[in-house]
């Protein structure tokens, strides 16, 4: 049997010597963890730029040949100490101008858990912990506030929905600042979930 070739007359060996993997830009690959338990979310507090002090989801940058998994289990445990948590895939959140830094895909994953991990920041965390979600109407934006042991905040979001009815991440505003990146528009549509 011959060796396929395309239409330049390549076979796969000559197609990838020939090929640049730099044709394409590409973006930065990370790895976000909702995690939830009685009610609560976990967060962290950023103890870097940008977004420093506000509320975000433990998370990071996948490195050289890591799949997305290994990287958000690698970041929770980083960033809050969490080992072992169970997490399945629900959202890829890729819009452009996501992140002030560059270009990021971040690939999230969930967990519900019956009981709560001890947590505390790690790494490029000043801080963990768990917040209690409230999500009301206000007009017709909806205000997503969560409450800690350091205090809380409020966020409103103009929220705009896809053609399954939930929360369209890309679409949805967020008006205010307190949660990182589009961790609030991720989170609303997970507590939907």
């Amino acid at each position: 049997m011959s060796e396929k070739t395309n239409a330049k007359g390549q076979t796969l060996a000559q197609f990838l010597a020939a090929y640049d993997p730099n044709k394409y830009r590409k973006p930065g690959v990370t790895a976000d963890c909702v995690i939830f338990c009685r009610g609560k979310v976990l967060m962290v507090r950023r103890g870097n730029h940008p977004f420093i002090g506000e509320l975000a989801f433990p998370g990071g940058f996948a490195e050289p040949g890591e799949s997305t998994e290994v990287t958000a289990r690698r970041e929770l445990e980083e960033e809050t100490g969490a080992v072992g948590v169970p997490m399945r895939q629900f959202y890829t959140a890729s819009e452009p101008g996501r992140d002030p830094r560059d270009w990021t895909v971040s690939v999230c994953y969930t967990a519900t858990l019956d009981d709560f991990p001890a947590v505390e920041g790690g790494d490029d965390a000043a801080s963990a912990g768990w917040y209690d979600i409230t999500v009301a109407r206000d007009g017709d934006l909806t205000a997503l506030t969560l409450s800690g042991a350091d205090g809380s905040v409020t966020v409103r979001l103009d929220v705009k929905r896809d053609a399954f009815g939930k929360v369209d991440v890309c679409s949805t505003r967020v008006l205010d600042a307190g949660v990182a990146f589009d961790h609030a528009a991720l989170l609303l549509r997970a507590v939907e979930e």
